[in-house]
């Protein structure tokens, strides 16, 4: 899930015409909150305990990093939102010509 979110921001990022309100919805109120949930209780059931198992230690790890990517993608989001400008949808990757510009405000 959190690959899938992060999918969905890197595609809103450099294709514009991905920029929609499904999308949007998409990753910040489904799929970002989704992995967190998810990932969180999968580490919450081995709160307590240590196994040494390498199948458990990479399910831990598997769970921080969909976490990170879960973060990522909404933060993408919301930075794509905040510098949100009209575009024309007819250029293709009017969003990749106008990156310089938009680091320069950040």
């Amino acid at each position: 899930m959190g690959l899938g979110c992060m999918t969905a921001a890197v595609t809103m990022l450099f294709w514009r015409q991905s920029f929609t309100d499904f999308h949007i919805w998409l990753v910040l109120w489904l799929g970002a909150p989704g992995t967190m949930c998810v990932a969180g209780m999968v580490l919450w059931s081995y709160r307590n305990e240590y196994v040494p198992e390498p199948s458990i230690v990479a399910q831990r790890l598997q769970c921080k990093v969909a976490i990170g990517l879960a973060i990522l993608s909404a933060a993408i989001v919301y930075a794509l939102i905040f510098g949100a400008e009209e575009f024309d949808p007819d250029t293709p990757f009017a969003m990749v010509a106008q990156l310089p510009a938009m680091m320069t405000r950040l």
